[in-house]
């Protein structure tokens, strides 16, 4: 190439050269330009919006849970209130040998190996924040991990407050409990107002009225440091305690209930005919409901939910059991109604009733018969055979018509979660719910509460409260009233229905065939009434559980779980009532020797000189 050639490449060259320089660092230039141009729009235009982003990565909303409300008896007596527990927590990214740690604590207090791989189990990308290793720590095992906690880094003792029942098992099936907040519950409750709260009620009255009890959260705002560590707190609202709900309860009777049952399976309600107030709800077997203020160990789960007695069931609205012979003030009612009898009649009451056509016997409890008698006689000896007579002259859609009006068979309404309804049944409860005819010999035994007839304590209890009253029905509650900050509202007593009757002297006539039961020389409960300061109209109620062979004598050598129930229905004082009340012993026998005494007690202890409701407060 000739040194023109070559000086003319060259200068191409240095022209293709200096060209890419200019755009290059006109490129960079224009970025400069751009990156120049956010910066300035950042830092002036929207300095104020960065500046509240920057501020809300130091300072966060820490919701603050209610302290939930307290529950208390128609007199003030405390039933549900909150006490302080200790939990012990591990924040793991401040401990270098986790698993050396928790060894040591276990040294320093009972951790079971379910709470050691719970933790395990939480721990997971939670590094930074407390996870629960044990809860409801003792005194002293709380006063020997205080004393070392500064030789241990990561270990912290934290303050909650949890659910304390100071009446124990005796008032559980009532109150409830809390448990942990579960999917179902989510999708029902207002999660801002659970924002602090990991429990909730679950039965009972802490469910009923979990409204009123759980309060409102307040806020706090949080500093906090680039690992999420909280350094400093400042209060922003003040959580709303929940109201102090009083309830119908009377603390004493509910006590007194429990320790009479005396651990025998059962039931006892206890009313105010007039107004309906719950006065006592008891059920046996019981649980002790501060259990379920924290975790549940496997051994609790075991007693709780595989125990053969089924501690968590409430047999006062859940429990089916046949009414026997207390029955037979009803049945009574409705065939002097109907016609089917009249008060002066007398029916020579043999040791066996037979349907004609039939070849099987309906016997009487008593093997020699009640001779002659009349209704009200009928009631206070408690002859089968006579109410074997009156149900077949009856028939079993005019006891269903009649007995439907007290409320048997069918839920009551009460402000409790749960309520189931029993039988009572008919022609057409038969058709519909098994797809068979109705027989004559289930009427037959219909009368003396047998057969199909299921009822619940409560039911019973509010059957009698409607004969003491003589034919007012009233809806059965337990919550009395709530304080709304500084103001206390009050339910209203709900009438359901009145009895009317054809001829009201009916009523009378029944309620003294019941005092005959307690107070007669030939009564059933006559052992019962014995040096009473009050009268007292009552029915006792032996219910078959299974039939056994009449003919042979089993003695006390008959397995428990085949004897009788033993009933026992009352109200008093006869001519004011104040209290009505339904007793159930499961396989407790006869009714006069279990659940009738129950009952005397029962009304001992509240017919006393007492405290006016609301008295305290």
């Amino acid at each position: 190439m000739t040194l023109p050639d070559r000086a003319a490449t060259a200068s191409r060259d240095a022209h293709l050269i200096r060209t890419r320089l200019w755009v290059l660092g006109g490129l960079g230039v224009l970025l400069l330009a751009v990156l120049l141009l956010r910066v300035a729009w950042m830092q002036v235009v929207q300095a104020e919006h960065y500046e509240v982003l920057a501020a809300n990565n130091l300072l966060r909303p820490v919701p603050v849970a209610p302290r939930r409300g307290l529950i208390q008896d128609r007199h003030g007596a405390l039933l549900a209130t909150n006490h302080a527990r200790y939990s012990l927590n591990l924040t793991t990214a401040q401990i270098d040998d986790v698993a050396g740690t928790v060894a040591h604590l276990r040294t320093l207090a009972t951790i079971h190996d379910w709470e050691v791989a719970r933790f395990r189990k939480q721990m997971r990308g939670r590094r930074h924040q407390p996870v629960l290793l044990r809860s409801d720590l003792g005194e002293e095992e709380l006063a020997r991990i205080a004393a070392q906690i500064h030789q241990l880094p990561g270990v912290s003792l934290n303050t909650y407050l949890v659910r304390h029942y100071p009446e124990g098992p005796a008032t559980a099936h009532v109150l409830g409990y809390l448990g942990d907040i579960d999917e179902a519950d989510r999708a029902k409750i207002d999660r801002a107002r659970y924002r602090a709260t990991q429990r909730i009620g679950k039965v009972g009255i802490e469910r009923q009225y979990e409204e009123l009890l759980l309060g409102y959260p307040g806020m706090r705002q949080a500093s906090v440091d680039s690992y999420g560590r909280v350094l400093q707190l400042q209060d922003l609202r003040v959580p709303r305690r929940g109201a102090t709900v009083t309830l119908t309860l009377d603390a004493e009777l509910q006590r007194a209930a429990a320790a009479a049952l005396d651990g025998r399976a059962g039931s006892v309600v206890a009313l105010d005919p007039y107004t309906g107030d719950v006065l006592a709800l008891v059920n046996t077997p019981q649980f002790q409901p501060d259990l379920f203020a924290s975790r549940l160990s496997p051994e609790d789960v075991a007693t709780l939910y595989e125990n053969p007695g089924r501690p968590l069931l409430n047999r006062a609205v859940q429990g089916h059991y046949p009414p026997g012979s207390t029955i037979k003030p009803f049945i009574a009612l409705a065939a002097l109604e109907e016609g089917a009898v009249l008060p002066q009649d007398r029916y020579f009451a043999r040791p066996e009733f037979w349907l004609p056509g039939h070849s099987r016997p309906f016997r009487d409890w008593k093997e020699e018969g009640h001779g002659w008698v009349t209704v009200r006689s009928a009631i206070a000896q408690s002859s089968d055979v006579y109410f074997y007579a009156l149900a077949h002259r009856l028939g079993i859609d005019a006891i269903h018509k009649h007995l439907g009006r007290f409320g048997l068979g069918a839920a009551q309404g009460v402000d409790i979660p749960g309520e189931t309804a029993g039988i009572l049944p008919s022609r057409q409860w038969k058709r519909e719910s098994l797809g068979e005819a109705w027989y004559p010999g289930e009427t037959v035994i219909s009368g003396i509460g047998q057969g199909y007839m299921l009822v619940t304590p409560l039911q019973l209890a509010t059957a009698t409260a409607v004969l003491a009253t003589r034919g007012t029905r009233m809806r059965p509650r337990l919550l009395l009233s709530w304080n709304d900050e500084a103001q206390r509202l009050y339910t209203a007593p709900e009438i359901v229905s009145r009895v009317e009757l054809a001829d009201p002297g009916h009523w009378q006539l029944i309620v003294d065939a019941m005092v005959d039961v307690v107070h007669a020389p030939n009564g059933t409960a006559r052992a019962s009434g014995r040096g009473a300061a009050y009268r007292i109209a009552g029915k006792t109620g032996t219910a078959q559980v299974v039939a056994l062979d009449k003919d042979r004598d089993y003695g006390d050598h008959t397995p428990m779980h085949l004897r009788d129930h033993s009933l026992f229905i009352a109200f008093a004082p006869v001519d004011a009532p104040r209290i009505a009340l339904a007793v159930v012993v499961e396989h407790g026998g006869s009714g006069s020797k279990t659940a009738a005494p129950i009952a005397r007690r029962l009304l001992d202890v509240y017919l006393r000189e007492r405290t006016p409701p609301g008295a305290a407060s």
